[in-house]
């Protein structure tokens, strides 16, 4: 932390330089005025970014600007060619290079600091107290680099000429997490081409030594990790991702490269970003065993799996994904099911244009039955916000998210999409016709198998004539007024039936004499849809389970309570009866919610009002109109 200033000198200059201090705080400048500006600046942008309700929006980044972000520990010799080197050669692109300086104690280093800042004036240095890599990294960033682009880069090494045209090009194509640059030693030969894991799961510089002008070494390829002595990303990623802090020097950049591949994002070997690396890292070769333990720990399955392969490196075509149509959405079982006819029409339409589907990871085996993407991605949970690996270059791309609620200055906001449809909404925005044509719930053989061992382990006979209830909605306004579940339970039973409930929320009311309670069991999705099947009948508030029924051509009877219409959502089915609320002018509420939320939560006149009776009264007409025998 920066010592207080005694006594404020009455010079303006100096008056400038405290202000500097006081907006960045573990900050020193060495050009007063620059760094008062990009104090003002970046407090402003991390602001915005913090309050915001997703992620850091493109504008918190200076279009086209590179940050070059190098930490260093004395060694003038190392970071004095490295810097004019970088002058040198930064191309095509405006440039700002950030050192995060880990305890220097060389006097030259400070003067040369101060030559640079005077000759380049793109230069700003930052002192760090105690030196851990990820963490000074993190803040490095966090707090002080501008640019779009990022690129790690370490003191000892000597960039040429045209090598950071070459390592920012690809991260164009929004697909590339991190584009890593061939390191080479001082005789030419490669240092790095990109890394490999052998079967130990040690990480491997493949083609070290090797002539630099190997051929296979200079194609630019896919492979499992690059390093961070020169490595480039996108800023909003990095913000992402972030390096590790639970590694101290070593093992963060794989474990990063990592985490991006799980993700779905390419990490690149580019071969004509080509540059110099002569050693003397700054790191404390003392810490590295622990890292190496814990990347290991993290990693090892996937390690493994990548060394089973024998293809680690493989070469990037850029045109894979040229006139790809690319859908993304997130949202639950139930919403991707009700446009499972838009997404098959739009298969029929452009049966030759590759299509690929960005949805929830939990979503994706359920998706993959169906047949009709020929990929899919997933989304982490909750990270629909976040930087994606969206194929953006010569593709189509349908932008789901959001399609039926405004979620900006009117949080929840309720759009004329909503109140259709998905099947409606969706095939509208592909530019497709509406028209409907019912697509079924595939089989998955697995799944039903695991589920049939539990109802058997449960003392359940396969022959048991079941009804399958999901009362319990994620949306506590659509779930049905707990206290009700124990009559309706008992009515199913004393007319012959088995109530097996599934679902994720437990509830203590869900209990019945020969009950069976799934709730939580169901591992999977397909396991979920698989325990449904096995009902003659289902009794589920607005929830997926009328959706797996209705494609499964199963009877259901749909309780309505808060949210939107019923024919909005299941106009499409057929073997169905339903229940909504009566009399109420605030239904429906289009998944608005209550005005008072302690009224939302707790007491909803929309839940109450559906009474034991009423959906007792329903479900009997729904057993007499489909009768199991039919």
């Amino acid at each position: 932390m920066i010592k207080p200033v005694r006594k404020l000198s009455n010079s303006f200059r100096k008056r400038f330089w405290y202000f500097s201090h006081l907006l960045s705080w573990k900050e020193y400048w060495i050009n007063s005025f620059d760094g008062l500006k990009f104090a003002v600046r970046r407090y402003s942008q991390i602001q915005r970014r913090e309050i915001s309700v997703h992620y850091p929006v493109r504008c918190d980044y200076e279009r086209g600007l590179v940050t070059i972000a190098i930490l260093s520990k004395d060694g003038y010799d190392r970071i004095r060619p490295c810097i004019e080197s970088l002058e040198k050669y930064c191309g095509k692109h405006k440039i700002e290079i950030i050192i995060g300086d880990i305890g220097t104690k060389d006097k030259q280093v400070p003067a040369f600091y101060r030559k640079a800042v005077r000759e380049f004036r793109n230069i700003r240095v930052v002192r760090f107290k105690t030196h851990v890599l990820s963490r000074n990294y993190n803040e490095l960033i966090r707090k002080h680099a501008g640019g779009e682009y990022l690129v790690f880069l370490s003191r000892d090494t000597i960039v040429t000429p045209g090598w950071l045209d070459a390592l920012v090009a690809p991260l164009e194509d929004r697909r590339i997490g991190i584009v890593g640059a061939k390191l080479l030693n001082r005789d030419g030969t490669i240092q790095h081409a990109g890394i490999e894991y052998n079967g130990q799961g040690e990480g491997l510089h493949i083609f070290y030594n090797e002539p630099s002008d190997v051929p296979v070494a200079n194609v630019s390829s896919i492979i499992p990790g690059v390093t961070f002595t020169c490595a480039a990303m996108r800023h909003d990623v990095y913000d992402r991702f972030r390096l590790s802090e639970d590694f101290i020097e070593e093992a963060q950049d794989n474990d990063l490269c990592l985490r991006l591949r799980s993700a779905g994002f390419i990490v690149l070997y580019e071969p004509r970003a080509e540059l110099f690396h002569f050693g003397g890292s700054a790191n404390d070769r003392r810490k590295d065993d622990a890292d190496r333990l814990l990347f290991m720990q993290r990693w090892k399955d996937q390690i493994h799996e990548l060394s089973k392969s024998g293809i680690q490196r493989i070469p990037f075509n850029p045109e894979y994904y040229h006139d790809a149509i690319v859908v993304i959405r997130d949202d639950g079982i139930g919403d991707l099911l009700m446009g499972i006819a838009a997404f098959r029409k739009l298969r029929d339409t452009y049966p030759h244009r590759k299509l690929v589907l960005f949805t929830y990871e939990r979503n994706a085996a359920m998706m993959d039955g169906f047949g009709i993407f020929d990929e899919i991605f997933p989304i982490e949970n909750g990270k629909k916000y976040l930087p994606l690996p969206i194929p953006s270059k010569k593709t189509t791309v349908y932008n789901l998210i959001d399609l039926e609620m405004n979620f900006g200055g009117a949080y929840g906001k309720s759009k004329e999409e909503n109140k259709v449809h998905r099947h409606v909404a969706f095939a509208r925005t592909f530019g497709l016709d509406d028209c409907y044509e019912e697509v079924p719930m595939p089989e998955y053989p697995e799944a039903k198998a695991r589920v049939e061992e539990m109802l058997l382990a449960s003392g359940a006979r396969m022959d048991d004539p079941f009804v399958v209830f999901n009362l319990m909605a994620s949306n506590p306004a659509r779930s049905w007024w707990e206290p009700y579940y124990p009559v309706l339970i008992e009515a199913v039973e004393k007319m012959g039936f088995v109530p097996v409930f599934i679902g994720t929320k437990e509830c203590p009311f869900l209990k019945g004499e020969r009950a069976i309670n799934l709730v939580g069991k169901t591992a999977t999705i397909p396991e979920y849809i698989e325990a449904l099947k096995f009902g003659k009948y289902v009794i589920s508030t607005d929830t997926s389970a009328c959706h797996i029924a209705g494609l499964s051509s199963i009877p259901f009877l749909a309780i309505f309570t808060g949210g939107v219409l019923a024919e909005a959502r299941l106009n499409y089915y057929r073997q169905y009866e339903v229940i909504e609320p009566e009399g109420i002018t605030c239904y429906p509420c289009w998944d608005e919610g209550c005005k008072k939320r302690s009224t939302r939560w707790k007491k909803d006149p929309c839940r109450i009002m559906v009474t034991p009776d009423k959906v007792i009264a329903q479900f009997k007409k729904l057993v007499l109109q489909y009768p199991i025998d039919q």
